[in-house]
This record gives structure tokens, C-alpha cells and sequence, in this order.
């Protein structure tokens, strides 16, 4: 059913005067900050420092506005719609199946498919998804683990019998691209029976309501390339995590309506918990390889943004659906995790500085790569613009400096004017994040925060973390800048996404510098210009106490003490998902079969068991990625692999212990040599011997 065209002008002429409102608000407060700073410089007259800090300060200045007046909309949007918008809305039943990409990177395999199962659970016997497990790891260990797990996952829906959903793995051998490599090589081989495609992340979670809304709204509008769902992280239980997910579950709906106000049928992709259009992303993404060398150039490794902009350049839309719960994600359970994942980002945003100026791309999709842009390089900016103004106080300090200061014609001093504009500019910071409480109380929602009282506790505490922690980015992120600016590639590795704690010796090594940076920052400014002291202590204070804050962050027992108090208390724990329940048991329930399992590697295993190596076997033919080993290669296999046993001179047994992981994953690729070995492995001693001699 193709959608009403009035409506759809309705929405395009709404979505135009809000991004003429947006845009002029912008540029006011733009200019008049920029003004004012300009003439409260010095009332001397302004030196050449100071000419260079006043276009960074146009553009930092104007970010902020952009980012508050945004923020500003969302809440106006959000309070009109007074009765509150469902989470998620239960779509019809569909006879033809919808695709469901779980893309997997040397992740756990019980933890990947214990989500697998809670989906496949919750849809039941009504809804028709196929859901392909496509697994680009590398490790050879975890390679055979997620075989065993999807083989054991079949059993039990089997038994279960109470889904008709079904669950497909597929192993790539040759990492290509990455994640958007192992799309592309699922939309070739397999996408055919399609229409649509549900992509996630190993983490990822969905209500199964969700989901079948989701395919009933790319129903229902054949022009939808993409529809993102906004993910919310739950599931972690560190001072970190729950920062991240409070703020996420708090303030996300503010942002994501105001978002959705200007982006309109323009809108992005953040590469999971989102569904496209099959026939759309192959004939549209086609991602170019950008000219010149890693980490600019080379393939594009934040391949989302770029595949929503080239949908909206040929005429799909691709829309948020904001109103859309039941879509879950996990987060960086420390600050280290959290810094390590921001730099990988980081060097795929700056690579869409190269798309800016590219030919045939919608102005929206532009400013969502300018967006992506100075999400990491408005930290080096904002250094560098207040070097810029240290610089130009001492300039005005060691030389007499002449100019017409505007200052005295105002009738304010200088100080009142600079001390307004910082003021202005924490508050178009901070006051977002009370939109998100206003919201929430307004609509009635506040005791899915534990109560109204404990949210806003909860705002104040967020607030204060964030502006300790705000430095912290900021040096980090520009570090990450610089290193991808000199040619720095970052390696791409699976994240961690287990709880784990930080030890003083590992917050030193990461933090220690910051901190005596910070102590030196401070007893530098009181003792050449204690004007300036109070002005650095909202910087300084976070760099100081960097050490003990990545420690106590990292803390689960913090985290947990403050659930008990009621405090980052978020939706989904007052009312635990049906989906997360089911997710939690399953997990439970793989941790115990995992544990009980031989201490023997999984390729040892998989030789010696016969229905673990039909398993792998299967797997391999059927992902077309046999590979023959060369005859040295199997020679060293043969000689690192065996040993004679001391009971029996006749017999073997194995030890991969001393095989590289690269041979390793070479013959696990080559189902002849595997077979030989397998066999070789059940045959009697003196046919052991012969294969063996």
C-alpha cells in the first residue's frame, strides 16, 4: 500500500519550515555570540590571537546553539503531543518471510545466540523472519564455538516447536569490508527471497512487537529505504554503563524528536536495530572507495551515514521511527572501553569529511556527515581556541596593543560579557538534559525513572559526572583527530562487552598523564594569572581526579548501590523486557551446557566427536568456503598437531596447542584434510599409523 501523497506533502512542507527555523535561530544566536565576544576581547583592541580564536569561535559557538535549539524542538514536539505514544505498536502477521542480519566479529558465541533464541521465542508461531547468524571471526576457537551454539540453538527450538522462524550461520572466510563486506556478500548470495532486511549487531535486541511494526511501516510506504529504530542500551550494571544508559533512556527522546523534526524523510542510519529495503540498498549502496591511502582514504569504514545518504540521493527516504520502543542495545561498561570504541568512530567520521563536498548529495545528508565530523574534531577546536585566547592575553600582556574598544560603548566590561557567553554556553549544555525530565514528568512517565524525585536526583548526578568527564573526551578525542590527521589507522577489533573492573595500576597507565596534566594546568594558572584560575577549575578538577574516576566507574558495586537507592533507574528496570527475560535465561542456561563441556580446544573436539565435525563440515560446503590447504601447509598440520602417546606407541593423539591461528583457521577451511584426520583419529592403530606414516 503505497502512502497518501497530501500527507506526504503535508510532512515535506512541515519538515521545510522547521529547517528555516532552525536555520535562522542558528545564525542569530550565531552572530550575536560572536559579536559579543568579539568586542569584549580587549578593550585595547584585538590582537592577531584573537582575530584567529574568533572564527573557531563562530563555529563552536554555533554548534552549541545548533545542538540546544534542536534539543529545544524536540521538547516542544514531545509536550504537544500530550497523550503519549506507544512504544510499539503489534503489526499483522506477514506470510513472506523478513530477513534478520546478526552480523558477528569474534563475539561470545552463547551470549550472541542466547539473543537469538529470545527473539525467535518471542515472535512465536505467527510472525515469518529468517534469522542468518554471518560470522566474519577470525578466531578459530570461537569460529567452532558458534557452530556448536547455533547447532545446539536448533535443538532446542526444535523441541520447543513453537516458532516457525528460522535460524541460518554462515562463516566467511576472507574478512573483506568488514561489517558493511559481510552485508554486501548476504545481499549477493542470499537476499533474493527478501523484500526486507532486519540488520542488528551481535548486542542487539528486539521486541518481537517491534519488529513486526517495523515491517508492517516498509509495508505500508513502498518509497522507505530505511527505517532506524533509535536502540536503547540496557542489560549493564557498572557506574559507567548506567551513566550512559540513564542519559540514553532520559534525554534520548528529546533529542530524537527534535532530530526527527529537521531530518524528516532524510534521515540517517546508525547501522543496526533498523530495517531496509533489500532491493533499494543493492541497487543504491554500493560503497565508492574514497582516493589515497588509510585511514582518509581507502574503504569507508562508518559505512552507515554514507549508505543512508546514497538512498536519499536516489529518492528513498530513510526515516527515525521515534516512537518505537522495544529496541535495545549494550553499552562500553568503562571509560577505557568506551574511548576505544570512540576511536574507531572517530577515524570513519573523519573520513566523511571527504564526502562534504561530493557530488549528488541531499544538503540534509551533508550536514549529517558535518555532524559526524565535528562530533570528534570540536574537541581539538575548542583546545585550540583556548590556547588561542591564553596566547592573546599574554600578546596584550608583554605588548601595548592599539584599536577602538567597543566594550566602553556598550557600558559593560569585558569580564561581564565573557563570563554571560560562558554562562550561555553551559547552559545551552546543560538545560537539554532538563528537557528530558520536564518531558518525562509532563507526560506522566517519571515512575518508570523511580518516581519523579529520584529522576531528578538522577539528572543532577548525570550533570555533574558529565562536566568531570567532559575534559577527559576532550583530550581523548583529540588525540584520536590527530593520530587519524598523521595517518594513524586504528584496528578494527571486536569490542569488549563484558563487565569487568579497573585496577589503580591500569587507570594510571590510561589516566596518569591526564591527571598530572591537570595538576599542573591548575598551579600554572594560580601562579601567573589567578584571574583565570576559577575559570580553568570546571576543566581542571576532571583532568586532576582522571585516576579515581575511571576506577569508580568501571565499578559494578557503585553501579549497584545506586540502583538500590533508586538512582539511573531506567524503564527497563522497573519493567524487565519480555524479550530480555527470555534472553537472560537462555543465557544462563548456555553458560551451564558451556561449562560442562570437555577442557580440550574445540578443534580437538571437533575431530574426535563425529557429530561436531558433521557439524562443521555442513557448515563449511554450505557456505561455499572450502579451501584447500597446500601439501607443506598440511605437512606442518601433520608434525605440530600429533604426538605419540606414552601408552601406546601405535596411537595418537592430538595437540593444537603449538599450531599458529592462522593455519589453524586454514584448516578449518579444508574439509578434505579434516576428514583425513578425522578419520585418521577413529581408524584402528596400525591404520593410524599408516595415515600418519
Amino acid at each position: 500500500m503505497a502512502s497518501d501523497p497530501c500527507l506526504q506533502g503535508s510532512v515535506a512542507e512541515e519538515t521545510r519550515r522547521i529547517r528555516w527555523f532552525i536555520a535562522v535561530a542558528v545564525l542569530c544566536v550565531g552572530i550575536v555570540g560572536t559579536f559579543l565576544f568579539a568586542v569584549s576581547l580587549s578593550p585595547r583592541g584585538i590582537n592577531w590571537l584573537e582575530w584567529l580564536a574568533i572564527p573557531l569561535f563562530a563555529i563552536l559557538f554555533g554548534w552549541i546553539g545548533f545542538s540546544f535549539v534542536v534539543a529545544t524542538m524536540g521538547l516542544f514536539r514531545l509536550l504537544r503531543a500530550r497523550t503519549p505514544k506507544p512504544d510499539a505498536v503489534v503489526g499483522r502477521a506477514e506470510e513472506k518471510p523478513t530477513a534478520v542480519l546478526v552480523p558477528v566479529y569474534n563475539e561470545s558465541p552463547a551470549d550472541v545466540f542466547a539473543r537469538v533464541e529470545a527473539m525467535v521465542r518471542g515472535l512465536g508461531r505467527d510472525q515469518a523472519f529468517d534469522f542468518f547468524v554471518l560470522s566474519d571471526t577470525n578466531d578459530s576457537e570461537v569460529w567452532l564455538a558458534e557452530e556448536l551454539a547455533w547447532s545446539q540453538l536448533m535443538d532446542r527450538l526444535e523441541e520447543l516447536g513453537d516458532s516457525k522462524c528460522n535460524v541460518y550461520y554462515r562463516h566467511r572466510r576472507e574478512n573483506i569490508s568488514r561489517k558493511a563486506g559481510n552485508i554486501a556478500d548476504f545481499c549477493r548470495r542470499w537476499s533474493d527471497p527478501y523484500d526486507f532486511m532486519i540488520v542488528l549487531d551481535a548486542d542487539s535486541l528486539l521486541e518481537p512487537e517491534t519488529m513486526t511494526e517495523m515491517v508492517r511501516r516498509m509495508r505500508d510506504d513502498e518509497r522507505l529505504g530505511i527505517l532506524q529504530v533509535p536502540p536503547t542500551p540496557i542489560g549493564r550494571e557498572s557506574l559507567f554503563a548506567r551513566l550512559q544508559q540513564f542519559a540514553a533512556a532520559a534525554y534520548g527522546p528529546v533529542f530524537c524528536e527534535g532530530f526527527d523534526a529537521w531530518a524528516g524523510e532524510q534521515g540517517n542510519y546508525w547501522g543496526h536495530n533498523a530495517i531496509i529495503r533489500v532491493e533499494a540498498f543493492c541497487d543504491c549502496c554500493d560503497l565508492p572507495v574514497l582516493p589515497g591511502q588509510a585511514p582518509l582514504g581507502g574503504e569507508i569504514l562508518s559505512h552507515d551515514f554514507v549508505e543512508a545518504s546514497l538512498l536519499v540521493r536516489s529518492g528513498w527516504k530513510v526515516k527515525l521511527a521515534n516512537d518505537l520502543g522495544g529496541s535495545y542495545e549494550e553499552c562500553p561498561t568503562t571509560l577505557t572501553d568506551y574511548a576505544m570504541r570512540d576511536q574507531r568512530w572517530c577515524q570513519g567520521n573523519m573520513q566523511h569529511s571527504r564526502l562534504l563536498l561530493s557530488e549528488g548529495f541531499h544538503p540534509t545528508s551533508r550536514l549529517h556527515f558535518l555532524s559526524g565530523v565535528l562530533a570528534y574534531a570540536s574537541s581539538p577546536l575548542w583546545i585550540v581556541f583556548t590556547c588561542l585566547c591564553i596566547g592573546g592575553w599574554f600578546w596584550e600582556q608583554a605588548f601595548e596593543t592599539e584599536g577602538v574598544s567597543v566594550v566602553s560603548r556598550l557600558g559593560v566590561s569585558a569580564s561581564a560579557i565573557q563570563l554571560g557567553l560562558f554562562a550561555t554556553a553551559m547552559a545551552m549544555l546543560l538545560i537539554p538534559k532538563f528537557y528530558g525530565y520536564l518531558a518525562t514528568v509532563a507526560r506522566g512517565r517519571a515512575w518508570r525513572f523511580g518516581g519523579a524525585f529520584s529522576m531528578l536526583g538522577s539528572v543532577l548526578f548525570e550533570i555533574v559526572m558529565s562536566v568531570l568527564l567532559s575534559p577527559i573526551m576532550a583530550i581523548l578525542h583529540t588525540r584520536f583527530v590527530v593520530s587519524t590527521l598523521r595517518g594513524r589507522k586504528v584496528r578494527w577489533a571486536s569490542q569488549q562487552r563484558g563487565e569487568h573492573g579497573v585496577t589503580l595500576g591500569q587507570a594510571f597507565r590510561d589516566y596518569g598523564v591526564l591527571s598530572m596534566l591537570g595538576i599542573g594546568i591548575t598551579a600554572a594558572a594560580f601562579a601567573w594569572a589567578p584571574s583565570w584560575a576559577v575559570w580553568f577549575l570546571p576543566v581542571t578538577v576532571g583532568l586532576i581526579l582522571a585516576v579515581p574516576l575511571a576506577m569508580a566507574l568501571a565499578s559494578r558495586s557503585i553501579g549497584k548501590m545506586l540502583a538500590r537507592v533508586h538512582m539511573l533507574v531506567i524503564p527497563q528496570e522497573v519493567d524487565v523486557p519480555d524479550v530480555y527475560q527470555i534472553y537472560a535465561q537462555s543465557l544462563l542456561d548456555q553458560q551451564k551446557y558451556w561449562s560442562s563441556l570437555p577442557k580440550t580446544s574445540m578443534l580437538e573436539q571437533m575431530i574426535e566427536d563425529p557429530n561436531y565435525f558433521h557439524i562443521h563440515h555442513g557448515v563449511v560446503t554450505a557456505s561455499e568456503s572450502q579451501y584447500a590447504m597446500t601439501d607443506s601447509q598440511r605437512m606442518r598440520i601433520r608434525e605440530s598437531s600429533r604426538k605419540r602417546s606414552g601408552a601406546n606407541p601405535m596411537s595418537f593423539s592430538f595437540d593444537f596447542s603449538e599450531v599458529p591461528d592462522e593455519l589453524r583457521r586454514s584448516l578449518l577451511s579444508d574439509v578434505d584434510f579434516l576428514r583425513e584426520l578425522h578419520v585418521g583419529k577413529h581408524a584402528q592403530p596400525k591404520r593410524v599409523a599408516v595415515a600418519a606414516g
